[in-house]
């Protein structure tokens, strides 16, 4: 029998070897030049990206939300008020509508498809993980701040982010550009640092007001706090030229703040901060309570597959408390971390704009010499966080698909065993305690995975996505119809947008009075809704059921059955000759 010592390794060791030789080279490559640096994290960010961003349906509710109060800017050409439909969307400041509307009237102005919408999303995700490589050079060295760009690219949190129309992913490139002049406050040696760090950080502090209120602003704040707790002195601000700066974020946000004062009459600050910011702070809202540590136990799945490097970094990190850079990382992330375990309303990304300096921190222990080796049990986790997500996101590409609609996209049948075995190789590689075999093996399962989940699982899931199904079969009888459709029980945003602005999301009553008194409704009435509409019948009018539609409502968590309908008239004869029926 062949001495242990002696047996060659095996096939999956000899791999984890070619991984990390490749993603060496890679780092090594990356850190001769920030051009190379930007192109690797670039090609990163886009193969990460990219997948879903055009195929994923519009998502409910709060996507839909957004992409509707911009296509209506698009529409009025209003760039002050913010309203889905008719009611005023005054939760949020008025930055990433301008973003979304400028970018979909680039891409064919209120007809532009969702990608469109979602567009400012990628590229903000994209310009954090570049900006992150930059930002964290003076701290950690070139090949670390490479790594640390791909890391964020790659996050499970960030890259969902990337492919939804919503606020957080520019949020987190703002996060990323302010954390960027700390870091060089702290590093540079002159007194003061030049113009274009300056105007970065300050930029970026109003931007990220203009976005979403006054999160970016508090972390710097806190942050400043803790470092000047750590050093006993206070930071070197004046080096980013705070007059100046003050000013510029003051004169990015303050001219929408007034115009939007007097369009609404006040009625925005009381909206926004009275209702959505303070409601936030004093209870969960809209169903979004959570214990404080949540945040905590969901980091293993948002911050998915780097999460599977924290019990080994975490001692390392608390071992090297006392350098200056993992002091910032340290001041970043723990006192706003701490309020929002504090804060009753929870949401997943609400962490977002703090995981750019965790996964710093999580770059330099990879890369750093004197990393002590792990025990076992640090190992064994390690090795389960990385395998256990991957194999649950092969599991669902190929599951839920065959569950809800009977068939299954072929390129999941490659893709998923691909994905599951670079997570079980991540797990490997985890267990024998080499980190950027590790980082390797789980970066093509993220991007196999979560790639394969935006690009062909998700939009194969009809029967969960059904506005666009809706919106396709009351296409044919909107030229027969006196208005827009009409909708009883089904109330999402997602058919707004998919449709038209003047969508009716009707209550019982108004659907009721409308089949009754106008022969050209065009509706979308649910079999629950029906008895509803009987109460306000004296007789019921004769109605045509022109297509029926079976869908899982996931916002209400049930299996619903609906019909377009019409009344009986001879008005709608040649939209049924038209379609056939």
């Amino acid at each position: 029998m062949q001495p242990v010592a002696d047996r060659p390794p095996s096939p999956a060791r000899r791999l984890c070897g070619r991984l990390e030789t490749w993603l060496a080279a890679a780092l090594d490559r990356a850190a001769a030049s920030p051009l190379r640096r930007s192109l690797l994290i670039a090609a990163v960010a886009l193969a990460a990206i990219l997948p879903g961003l055009a195929a994923m349906p519009v998502t409910d509710r709060d996507e839909a939300r957004f992409v509707q109060a911009s296509k209506q800017m698009v529409e009025s050409g209003d760039l002050i008020d913010i309203r889905f439909q008719d009611a005023p969307r005054w939760k949020k400041p008025v930055g990433i509508y301008w973003m979304q509307a400028g970018s979909a009237a680039l891409a064919g102005g209120s007809a532009a498809p969702v990608w469109a919408y979602r567009l400012p999303s990628a590229l903000a995700a994209l310009a954090a993980a570049i900006l992150l490589g930059w930002a964290a050079r003076p701290l950690v060295g070139a090949r670390a701040a490479a790594l640390s760009g791909v890391l964020l690219a790659s996050c499970l949190l960030a890259l969902g982010e990337a492919n939804i129309a919503k606020t957080d992913a520019v949020l987190m490139a703002c996060s990323v550009a302010a954390f960027a002049g700390l870091a060089r406050m702290l590093a540079a040696p002159e007194a003061r640092l030049p113009w274009g760090v300056v105007l970065l950080f300050w930029g970026a502090v109003g931007l990220a007001g203009l976005v979403k209120g006054p999160i970016v602003p508090l972390i710097v704040l806190l942050t400043l706090a803790g470092l000047w707790l750590w050093a006993r002195r206070p930071p070197p601000l004046l080096r980013l030229r705070p007059g100046v700066g003050v000013l510029l974020a003051a004169a990015i946000v303050l001219p929408w703040l007034v115009a939007i004062w007097q369009v609404s009459e006040g009625r925005f600050f009381a909206e926004s901060v009275g209702k959505d910011l303070l409601g936030k702070v004093a209870e969960g809202q809209e169903k979004h309570w959570g214990p404080p540590g949540l945040f905590l136990a969901l980091v293993w799945l948002t911050l998915w597959p780097w999460s599977a490097l924290l019990p080994a970094a975490v001692p390392w990190a608390w071992a090297k408390r006392r350098l200056p850079f993992m002091a910032l990382l340290a001041a970043w992330v723990v006192p706003f971390w701490i309020v929002l375990e504090a804060v009753p309303t929870k949401l997943p990304h609400y962490v977002l704009p703090l995981y750019p300096a965790l996964l710093v921190g999580l770059a330099a222990w990879a890369l750093a010499e004197d990393r002590p080796v792990p025990g076992p049990r640090t190992r064994w986790a390690g090795a389960l966080i990385a395998a256990v997500p991957g194999c649950l996101l092969a599991l669902a590409l190929v599951g839920l698909p065959l569950a809800l609609e009977g068939r299954l996209p072929w390129p999941a049948l490659l893709l998923a065993p691909l994905g599951a075995g670079a997570s079980l190789l991540a797990a490997r590689a985890a267990l024998d305690d080499r980190p950027l075999a590790q980082i390797a093996a789980s970066l093509v399962a993220v991007l196999t995975l979560a790639g394969g989940v935006l690009q062909f699982g998700l939009p194969a899931l009809e029967t969960a996505f059904p506005s666009p199904r809706i919106a396709a079969a009351a296409a044919p009888w909107r030229a027969c119809a006196s208005g827009p459709l009409v909708t009883a029980g089904y109330r999402e945003p997602s058919l707004v947008f998919l449709t038209e602005t003047g969508t009716r999301l009707a209550t019982p009553e108004e659907a009721a009075r409308a089949l009754a008194s106008d022969p050209g409704t065009l509706m979308l009435l649910e079999d629950r809704w029906k008895p509803l509409l009987e109460r306000h019948w004296e007789s019921p009018p004769a109605l045509v059921e022109r297509a029926r539609l079976s869908y899982f409502n996931y916002n209400r968590g049930d299996m619903e059955t609906a019909a377009i309908v019409t009344p009986e008239d001879p008005r709608w004869t040649a939209c049924a000759a038209a379609a056939g029926g």
